[in-house]
């Protein structure tokens, strides 16, 4: 009988482990998604285009601060320890944009299958429905946010924890 009460504890610190390590990096990924969210309405705004900007924002940092803590301790992301900073920044930065791609044409996938409820349905609403440029455009400033995040990241790592963000956020 105890040991149940021991898995949920055991449980219990885990789960606060992994959100004080994903924390910082949560952050990052929610102001930027944000702020990204913010400029397509704006952009959009005279076309009426409803956007949850905030659940969206908030479940895209999740995955995104999950991902990038995991690729880093997986073994493309040690092999990349050994180039230059600029190809690691590159690699990590093209390979979660394409991720990106992916699972945005999946979402619309999805979304599509679940309207239509047939696979060729499905595909055919999607191509009618497309808007290509607002979707390429919503991937590179996702791609670009994750370009931004790894340069600071590897700054931070060269500088040592927290001396960028005392450079930008302590008093000169």
């Amino acid at each position: 009988m105890s040991a149940v009460p021991q898995s949920i504890v055991t449980t219990g610190k885990w789960l606060h482990r992994e959100f004080v390590a994903a924390r910082p990096v949560f952050i990052f990924f929610l102001v930027a998604f944000l702020l990204q969210f913010l400029i397509i309405k704006l952009a959009v705004a005279q076309f009426s285009i409803p956007i949850t900007a905030f659940s969206k924002a908030v479940v895209g940092a999740l995955f995104a601060a999950k991902a990038v803590l995991i690729i880093d301790e997986t073994h493309i992301g040690h092999v990349l320890e050994r180039y230059r900073k600029i190809v690691a920044v590159a690699i990590k930065t093209l390979l979660y944009g394409f991720g990106t791609l992916l699972l945005g044409y999946l979402e619309r996938f999805l979304e599509a299958l679940h309207r239509s409820r047939s696979f060729d349905g499905a595909v055919r609403q999607m191509i009618d429905q497309a808007n290509i440029y607002r979707f390429f455009a919503w991937v590179l400033g996702v791609t670009l946010i994750f370009a931004i995040y790894f340069v600071w990241s590897e700054i931070n790592e060269r500088m040592g924890e927290g001396a960028v963000w005392s450079l930008f956020f302590d008093k000169p």
